[in-house]
C-alpha cells in the first residue's frame, strides 16, 4: 500500500479494476498504481483525469512498498477482491502511517461469483493457498481489514463503547436545583430521541419541569441517585403517573389521528385510493413505528418496595415499570474491576457505582418498629423479622409489575359466596331474568344467620391481592453514576461523496450508514466518506448526603480505570448539608483539575422562585389584597463555599438551567441558566389599571367604621375569630403552574395547627409562606387528616411527618401527632416505615370505619378524653364515607370552645356530610367544575361550585371556602353573591324553602338557611383569618377582574 492504497508483490487474479471518482471508464489498479508511485510523492493519493482512461496492463514485477510483506485477505474467507472504488486517505490515515501503523483497503465483491481462486504470496514467506469456496450469502459484505478504520467508521465496538452512527444533539441540564420548591437536584439528559433523569424526583420536580417546559413524552429512563428515601423519591409516584397519563394521550392522539386517515381515505374517489396504495408500496423504507411505552427505574436498594407500597392507591395500564435495584457492588473492592458498563442502550453507557455509609443508624438501632398487628389491635407482639432475600425482591417487583402492566379492567366480575367475598366490596345478583343488580340484602357477621348465596364481585386490581409485602429495612446505600455516550460516526465528508459521483439527495442515506450508487453504479459506503470516529464523552453523579458517605465516595475503582474515565469531563455534586466544607472533597477536587465540578448543595444554592408563574400570580394578587396575600419566601443569595469558593476555575455552584453539551462540540451553556426571576417586573408588566382602582376602593370600604362595627356585630358569636386558614394547595389531579395539589392548614391559637391533605411538595409550600417561621408551625402541628387515598391528597405527607418528626424530637421528644384516616392510608405509612425511619413510632394512629348500622354512612366518631383533648387540642373527630373513590372521607374536627371546621375531600355533595356538619363555622369545600359541567362532575365524583355552596347553606355554615378546582382553569369562576351584611336571619318562611340535592345516600338534614354567609375562593398561600372573611370578600370583584383574561 502506497497513500492509502494496496498492492502485492504477485497476484494471479483477474485484472482489478479501480474507477474514478470522476471518469466513468475503469482502468487498471496496479500498473495505475505502480505509475503514480514513481512519479509522485508516495504521501499524497494519485489523481485521476477523468478524459484520460488507461489502457489495461498487467503488473509483472512488484515495487516496493510499504505493504511488501502484507498479504491480501483470504479467498477463503471473503471471496476473490475485486475492488470497486478508491477511498482517498484522510490525514490521520498519513499520520498513522508515519507511525508505522498498517493501513488496508476495504474490499468489497461487485458481482457474485460462485467459486474464486486465489494465490497469495509474500517476500519473506511463500504462501500459496487455492481454494473454491461460495460466495457467502450477505449481498454486499463489506469487509474490514483493519481494525482501527473499522472503530473510527462505526463498523465495530471499541472496548466497550459501540460507535453511534448518528450525530445526535447530546446534552445534559440541570433541570431542578435546591430550593423551597424543588427539595432536591435533577437532570435532564437530552438526546434527539430518548430523554434521561439523573439525580433526585423530589416532590415538586415534575411542576418545576412543566415551568421549564420540559416535556416527559420521550422520557425512558430514571436514575436515582443517593438513598432511596422520600426526599430523594417523593414525587417518582407523581412522575409516573403523569408519564403513564402522557403516553396514554399520545396513543390515544395517535389512534384518533390515524382513524381521521382512513376515514378521509375512504371518502376520497377509488381511483385515487388506487393511487395512493401504488405509491405506499413503492416507498422504499417506511418510518418505523414508535416504541412501546416504557419506563426504566434505576436505584438503590429498596425502590421496588417503595413502589410496590403504593398499590392500593396507584393503578396504571400500558406502561411496564422495570426496577433495576442495585444490591450489590458491581466492582468491590479486593476484586479486579471490570470496565463493562453496567447498563447501556443505543446512545450511552452507565456504570453505577453504589456507596456504603461508614456511620451506623443510631435511629434505627435504638427504635422498633410496631409490628401491623400493634399498631392495627394494640397489641405488645413482637416485630416480624427482616426479610432480606431475593424472593422478596421478586414479590415487590411482581407487584410493581401487575400495578402499570396488567390486562385488569374494572368492569371484570367473577363468581364467588356471599360469605367467601372479602368486604367491604360492590356485590351483585342475578335476578330471575338473569340480569344483574346491585346486591341489598343481609351482610354476614350481624347477629342474624346469612345464607352463603351466589353472588359476583369486581375482579380487584392486582396490586390490592397482596395485603401485605415482605418485610425489609432503610437502607444507607447512596447511589452514584458515570454516564457516558457511545462513540460517534466522523463527520460527513461532502467533497470525498460527490467526487465518488453521489448525488447530494442521497447523502442522508449515507450519514445514517446506509451504502449508496454513484452515478456509474459504484457502491459508495458510508466508511468512505466518513472522517475520523469521535469518542464519546460524559459525566458523574455524586451524591453525598453525608460525610459518612466521603471515603467510600474517593476509594471507588472507577476513578482509576482509564477505560472508564476516558472523556469524562464533568462531575455534578449532590451534596447534603454541611458536606460542602469537608477538605477530603476540596482535595479530591483540586486533584481532578481536569474536570469541571458542578455543586449543588442547600449550603450553596439560593432559594430563588423556582415557579415564576406562581409567584407572579402571589404578586398581583398581593397588589389587590396584601393583607390575605403574601409573597412567597425566597432568596437569590449565591453562597460559593468548600471548593467552589477556592478554586472557581474548576468548581461553580449549580444553577437551574444551567447546560453542557457533549455533542456534536463540548461546551458550556451558561446563557441557558434561568435569571433571578423579576417578580415584580412580571406582574406589573400586565396589571391592569382598573382592577388596581377596584382594589382601592375595596380597601377603603373595609377601613369605613359602619363596616367593621356591622361585621363586629354579625360575627360577635362566631368562636376563635383569630383562626387563620391557610390555603397550600388548590388544585386537582395533579400540579400545574398556578395551583399546587390539595392541602389546607387551619392554625387555631391556643390550640395548635391542623392539616387538612397533603398533596405532593406540601412542605414545599409552608416553606414559601412562612419562611423562618415554618419551625414554629411544624412544632405546633397536631392533626393531620388524610380525605382519601388518590395521589394528589397524600403523596406529601411523609415529609410533613418527617419534618415534623425532626424539628420536633430535638425540643419534645415525647411529642406526638395524629394522623386519621381510611385504614389503608395507615397501613401505607407502616409499610413505608420500613423503606426510611421517618418518624412513624410517634404517630397515634386514627383509622374510621363502618358504623354499626348498615345502611348510615356516618363513621364511628373518635373522642379524645381529657388528657388527649390537652395534647391534640380537640374534641373529637367525626367522619363520613361520601360518593368519589373507595374509602373516601368528609370529616369535623370540635374543638372545646364550640368551633367546627368541616372538610369535605374530594366528593359528591353528601347529606351524611350536612348532618354530621350542622352548625360548621367554617365549611371547606371542594369546588372542581364550573356550574356548566355539572355532567362532568357527576361522572368524576366531584362537586360543582352550587352544589358545595348549597351544602354549606344546608349546614348553617357561617363561612365556605371553595377549593381543588379543576387545573383547566386559572380564573375565578363568577359568584353573584350578596356582599351586604345581615343583620337579620331569614324568616320562617325563607327557612323551609328546602331544595332536593344529587347526592347518594338518605340521611335526613335540616333545611338550609342564609345566615351571616360569607364565601370564598381560594387561592395558593392565601392567609384568612376567620375574622377577615368580610374583608377579603369586598376584594373579590377585582380579583374576578385580574383573572378574568388570564391563560388557561
Amino acid at each position: 500500500m502506497q497513500g492509502g492504497y494496496a498492492t502485492a508483490t504477485k497476484l494471479k487474479v483477474p485484472s482489478f479494476q479501480v474507477k474514478s471518482s470522476r471518469a466513468a471508464k475503469a482502468i487498471p489498479i496496479l500498473q495505475h498504481l505502480k505509475n503514480q508511485h514513481r512519479h509522485q510523492h508516495q504521501q499524497h493519493p494519485p489523481r485521476l483525469h477523468p478524459n484520460r482512461p488507461l489502457p489495461h496492463q498487467r503488473l509483472r514485477s512488484p515495487f516496493k512498498s510499504a505493504f511488501a510483506n502484507t498479504p491480501l485477505p483470504s479467498a477463503a474467507l471473503f471471496g476473490e477482491p475485486t475492488v470497486t472504488a478508491v477511498l482517498r486517505t484522510s490525514r490521520a490515515d498519513h499520520r498513522a502511517l508515519h507511525r508505522g501503523r498498517p493501513r488496508f483497503l476495504l474490499f468489497r465483491r461487485s458481482t457474485p461469483h460462485p467459486h474464486t481462486t486465489t494465490t497469495t504470496t509474500t517476500t519473506t514467506t511463500t504462501t500459496t493457498t487455492t481454494t473454491t469456496t461460495p460466495h457467502p450469502p450477505t449481498a454486499d459484505p463489506i469487509i474490514a481489514a483493519d481494525p482501527i478504520i473499522a472503530r473510527r467508521r462505526g463498523l465495530i465496538r471499541r472496548g466497550t463503547t459501540t460507535v453511534s452512527p448518528r450525530r445526535m444533539l447530546y446534552y445534559v441540564q440541570i433541570a431542578t436545583a435546591p430550593t423551597a420548591d424543588t427539595n432536591g437536584t435533577a437532570l435532564l439528559l437530552h438526546f434527539d430521541n430518548r430523554r434521561y433523569l439523573f439525580g433526585h424526583v423530589a416532590e415538586g420536580t415534575q411542576r418545576a419541569l412543566i415551568q421549564r417546559k420540559i416535556a416527559l413524552n420521550r422520557l425512558q429512563n430514571i436514575f436515582l441517585s443517593g438513598p432511596v428515601d422520600w426526599h430523594n423519591a417523593g414525587g417518582l409516584l407523581g412522575m409516573i403517573l403523569t408519564v403513564a397519563d402522557v403516553f396514554a394521550s399520545s396513543r390515544e392522539q395517535v389512534a384518533t389521528n390515524e382513524a381521521a386517515k382512513q376515514k378521509k381515505r375512504q371518502q376520497q374517489p377509488k381511483q385515487q385510493q388506487q393511487q395512493q396504495q401504488k405509491q405506499q408500496k413503492q416507498k422504499p423504507d417506511e418510518a418505523p413505528l414508535p416504541p412501546s411505552p416504557r419506563l426504566d427505574i434505576h436505584a438503590g436498594k429498596n425502590i421496588s418496595h417503595l413502589l410496590a407500597t403504593a398499590r392500593r392507591f396507584i393503578f396504571r395500564k400500558g406502561l411496564p415499570i422495570q426496577p433495576h435495584e442495585v444490591r450489590s457492588d458491581p466492582r468491590p473492592a479486593g476484586r479486579a474491576a471490570a470496565s463493562e458498563p453496567d447498563w447501556h442502550d443505543s446512545n450511552i453507557n452507565v456504570w453505577y457505582m453504589p456507596l456504603a455509609s461508614d456511620q451506623k443508624d443510631l435511629a434505627m438501632a435504638g427504635s422498633r418498629k410496631r409490628s401491623h398487628d400493634e399498631f392495627r389491635d394494640g397489641a405488645e407482639t413482637a416485630s416480624p423479622v427482616f426479610q432480606d432475600d431475593d424472593n422478596s425482591q421478586q414479590v415487590a417487583e411482581m407487584v410493581v409489575t401487575h400495578m402499570f402492566d396488567s390486562n385488569w379492567t374494572a368492569d371484570a366480575l367473577i363468581e364467588t359466596t356471599l360469605h367467601q367475598a372479602k368486604l367491604p366490596a360492590k356485590l351483585f345478583v342475578r335476578d330471575e331474568k338473569g340480569h344483574l343488580q346491585a346486591y341489598k340484602g343481609p351482610m354476614p357477621g350481624g347477629d342474624e344467620e346469612v345464607a352463603d348465596i351466589p353472588v359476583l364481585v369486581r375482579r380487584p386490581w392486582p396490586g390490592a391481592m397482596i395485603t401485605e409485602l415482605p418485610r425489609t429495612e432503610p437502607s444507607k446505600q447512596s447511589m452514584c453514576y458515570i454516564v457516558k455516550g457511545h462513540d460517534r460516526r466522523g463527520r460527513f465528508l461532502p467533497e470525498v461523496a460527490l467526487r465518488l459521483g453521489v448525488a447530494k439527495r442521497d447523502f442522508g442515506f449515507l450519514t445514517n450508514m446506509k451504502s449508496v450508487k454513484g452515478k456509474d453504479g459504484a457502491v459508495v459506503t458510508p466508511e468512505m466518506v466518513l472522517g475520523e470516529t469521535v469518542a464519546g464523552s460524559g459525566f458523574a453523579v455524586a451524591d453525598l448526603p453525608d460525610t459518612s458517605y466521603i471515603d467510600a465516595l474517593l476509594n471507588r475503582p472507577e476513578w482509576v480505570d482509564s477505560q472508564i474515565m476516558k472523556g469524562v469531563r464533568t462531575i455534578f455534586w449532590i451534596l447534603g448539608p454541611g458536606v460542602v466544607n469537608d477538605t477530603r472533597l476540596k482535595d479530591f477536587m483540586q486533584k481532578m483539575v481536569s474536570m469541571k465540578h458542578i455543586i449543588t448543595s442547600p449550603d450553596t444554592c439560593p432559594n430563588m422562585i423556582a415557579l415564576e408563574s406562581m409567584a407572579t400570580q402571589a404578586y398581583k394578587l398581593r397588589c389587590v389584597d396584601s393583607d390575605r396575600f403574601p409573597l412567597p419566601a425566597h432568596n437569590n443569595e449565591v453562597l460559593p463555599a468548600g471548593a467552589a469558593k477556592a478554586d472557581p476555575h474548576t468548581c461553580e455552584i449549580g444553577r437551574t438551567g444551567k447546560t453542557i453539551q457533549f455533542a456534536p462540540e463540548y461546551k458550556h451553556q451558561d446563557d441557558k441558566i434561568v435569571p433571578f426571576p423579576d417578580i415584580e417586573k412580571l406582574a406589573r408588566s400586565d396589571l391592569d389599571k382598573d382592577v388596581l382602582e377596584m382594589a382601592a376602593q375595596a380597601r377603603s370600604k373595609i377601613s369605613d367604621p359602619d363596616f367593621l362595627a356591622k361585621v363586629e356585630k354579625a360575627e360577635v358569636d362566631i368562636p376563635n375569630r383569630d383562626a387563620e386558614i391557610i390555603s397550600l394547595g388548590t388544585g386537582s389531579a395533579l400540579p400545574s403552574k398556578y395551583r399546587n395539589v390539595s392541602a389546607t392548614l387551619v392554625r387555631v391559637p391556643g390550640y395548635g395547627n391542623y392539616l387538612f391533605d397533603a398533596g405532593e411538595n406540601t412542605m414545599g409550600q409552608l416553606r414559601r409562606v412562612f419562611g423562618d417561621e415554618t419551625p414554629s408551625v411544624l412544632r405546633d402541628l397536631k392533626v393531620i387528616w388524610i380525605s382519601h387515598l388518590h395521589a394528589d391528597h397524600h403523596l406529601g405527607t411523609a415529609s410533613v411527618i418527617k419534618a415534623w418528626h425532626e424539628e420536633t424530637i430535638k425540643s419534645e421528644p415525647s411529642a406526638k401527632l395524629v394522623i386519621a384516616s381510611h385504614g389503608h392510608m395507615i397501613h401505607w405509612l407502616w409499610e413505608y416505615a420500613d423503606v426510611e425511619n421517618y418518624g412513624f413510632e410517634r404517630l397515634v394512629l386514627k383509622s374510621f370505619s363502618k358504623n354499626d348500622g348498615q345502611d348510615s354512612s356516618i363513621c364511628e366518631p373518635h373522642v379524645f378524653n381529657s388528657v388527649e383533648s390537652e395534647q391534640f387540642g380537640l374534641e373529637k373527630i367525626d367522619g363520613c364515607w361520601v360518593s368519589h373513590c373507595f374509602g373516601a372521607l368528609a370529616t369535623v374536627f370540635t374543638f372545646p370552645s364550640g368551633l367546627k371546621i368541616a372538610y369535605s375531600g374530594d366528593c359528591r355533595p353528601s347529606n351524611a356530610f350536612v348532618q354530621i356538619g350542622q352548625g360548621a363555622t367554617i365549611l371547606i369545600h371542594e369546588s372542581t367544575f364550573d356550574d356548566e359541567l355539572q355532567g362532568d362532575a357527576i361522572a368524576k365524583k366531584h362537586s360543582t361550585m352550587s352544589e358545595a355552596i348549597d351544602v354549606g347553606r344546608r349546614m348553617g355554615a357561617r363561612r365556605i371556602l371553595l377549593t381543588h378546582f379543576s387545573q383547566r382553569y386559572q380564573k375565578v369562576p363568577n359568584m353573584e353573591e350578596d356582599f351586604e351584611i345581615p343583620v337579620e336571619e331569614e324568616t320562617e318562611a325563607d327557612a323551609k324553602d328546602s331544595t332536593e340535592n344529587s347526592t347518594e345516600d338518605n340521611t335526613k338534614v335540616k333545611p338550609k338557611v342564609k345566615v351571616d354567609e360569607v364565601i370564598l375562593v381560594a387561592f395558593d398561600y392565601m392567609r384568612v383569618k376567620l375574622g377577615d372573611f368580610r374583608k377579603a370578600q369586598a376584594f373579590l370583584p377585582a380579583i374576578q377582574k385580574l383573572l378574568e383574561d388570564a391563560e388557561q
